[in-house]
């Protein structure tokens, strides 16, 4: 027998054809929520070339029902069966630059993952409405493909309603929707509230995953519930800084990537601020958005392992545009809401990163400088150097805020033998000699530790200057002209913006 299976003997074969009902109960676990199942969806529609494309949650009296349609050029009764079918296309099959697709299971995995009948009706121009439909009751009842022919009274409805007036496009029809409202919930308040519910969560994904399709030559409408869904842009295009485009390849494909540097908060009104923070905040959208034919996969990721989301890189969002020519080296998966780059590129991503959120942290050191140059002429240093039988020597200023504190504390005499301790016994010797032998490799202040530990400090700083009758912009501006606060004035800026203190 050879490779292609010619000159078989039946004897040496036997077919395995997969269990039908065990088959399609697997299909329904690829760990799709709603809102990424139906933006699987989506993309069919726009594969199709719909201009308009809409969503609908029907509570139903307690028997709801969701639908996705769309006014692409729809398909005939075979590409129908197809499309129906499990791994209907060959995800190793060259695809139409501009398809979404990848894998011929979106459809069905994604509405399986949410309900357990699913009805697809479709119209071509000039012909017929074709219908199919998958009812996992019926395939398990009888552990066999049956795909049905007719849709339920309810779906036939909707059906006949769009085609009447419509001369092409596609239906998308949910019903026993058991993943998110359980069995029948006709008078359940709890229930219905819970499906309106997901209803805006599915709008709030849209209006990101989707936005690239939302304006330009080939914007396209989309609705949910008859209203339109207003685009999100996460990169504030018309406002923020452009970084310059930088153009990587993977395998001879282009990959483009764009940095953006959003405007601070102090520039924006209290609306758009809280509009641009998305749903899940300022500090989460930061980072790499990676965009495959216009469509995000992932969102305010950093990518590279060890790089965390800080709050002074919050400004930072980068956009990455990628072809579906490199699924595999990218990772792509069923739900196409992961991506891995290549390892190939991951070096020149961990640099594009580190330069964007140098950026970012840019506006907060100039913001923290705006302070200190605003405060008193003074700044207080940790160390003097002083003069002592005319030899050099170094103390700790006693009138820095935090010593200074100490020392009017009960432990004022242990706290002066303990600095009297560290002044007479500072390395002089090694560290002169470690510097003239190694100066590249001595640490800067705060080098390597947690930046984060400024924000206790600079609060019991902050109460002390309001207990000693500071305002609070004195206080601030003390801190700022303040050692080690000198070293990371955009901590001070991010303090000022959490406790609501005006610093203009």
């Amino acid at each position: 027998m050879n490779s292609k299976g010619e000159n078989m003997d039946i004897n040496d074969f036997e077919y395995a054809n997969p269990n039908a009902a065990a088959l399609m109960q697997s299909l329904r676990a690829f760990g799709y929520d709603i809102s990424t199942a139906i933006a699987d969806l989506i993309d069919n529609s726009i594969t199709a070339k719909a201009k308009n494309i809409e969503i609908t949650f029907d509570w139903n009296n307690g028997e709801p029902w969701i639908s996705i349609i769309d006014d692409g050029y729809g398909m005939d009764e075979e590409e129908l069966f197809e499309a129906m079918k499990t791994g209907g296309k060959n995800p190793l099959d060259k695809r139409e630059a501009d398809d979404l697709g990848r894998f011929g299971l979106g459809l069905k995995t994604a509405s399986f993952s949410q309900c357990k009948r699913l009805t697809v009706a479709s119209k071509r121009v000039d012909e017929g409405v074709y219908i199919r439909c998958w009812d996992l009751d019926v395939v398990n009842e009888q552990n066999a493909w049956i795909l049905l022919k007719k849709a339920s009274d309810t779906a036939k409805e909707v059906i006949d309603n769009y085609f009447k007036d419509n001369k092409n496009g596609t239906i998308v029809f949910w019903e026993k929707i058991d993943r998110i409202i359980p069995g029948s919930r006709i008078n359940d308040e709890e229930y219905q509230d819970a499906f309106l519910d997901y209803a805006s969560m599915v709008k709030n994904h849209i209006a990101v995953v989707f936005s690239a399709y939302m304006y330009g030559y080939n914007k396209i409408s989309f609705k949910l519930n008859g209203r339109e869904i207003d685009m999100w842009d996460p990169f504030m295009s018309e406002l923020s800084t452009k970084m310059p485009q930088e153009i990587l390849y993977v395998n001879g494909s282009e990959v483009k990537i764009r940095p953006y540097i959003l405007p601070h908060q102090s520039k924006l009104s209290p609306e758009e601020f809280a509009f641009y923070a998305g749903i899940h905040g300022w500090n989460a959208q930061q980072g790499f958005y990676i965009y495959r034919n216009n469509r995000l996969i992932v969102s305010g990721d950093w990518l590279v392992p060890g790089m965390e989301k800080l709050e002074q890189y919050r400004l930072a969002r980068i956009r990455i545009d990628i072809g579906n020519e490199t699924d595999t080296e990218w990772n792509i998966d069923v739900r196409k809401s992961t991506a891995v780059p290549p390892i190939s590129i991951i070096k020149e991503i961990k640099r594009i990163a580190i330069a964007s959120q140098k950026e970012s942290s840019k506006i907060y050191r100039h913001r923290g400088k705006k302070l200190a140059r605003k405060g008193q002429k003074e700044q207080f240093f940790v160390w003097h150097q002083n003069i002592r039988h005319g030899k050099i020597g170094y103390s700790v200023n006693r009138e820095h805020p935090i010593i200074k504190k100490l020392l009017d504390s009960t432990l004022k005499k242990e706290i002066k033998e303990l600095l009297d301790l560290i002044e007479e016994t500072v390395p002089v010797p090694m560290i002169i000699s470690d510097y003239s032998e190694k100066s590249d490799s001595m640490l800067e202040p705060y080098e390597g530790k947690n930046k984060n530990d400024f924000d206790d400090m600079i609060l019991n700083m902050y109460e002390m200057y309001i207990g000693w009758g500071y305002t609070k912009k004195q206080a601030i501006e003390n801190i700022a002209n303040t050692e080690p606060f000198i070293y990371a004035p955009e901590k001070i800026g991010l303090f000022c913006e959490k406790e609501g203190i005006d610093i203009e």
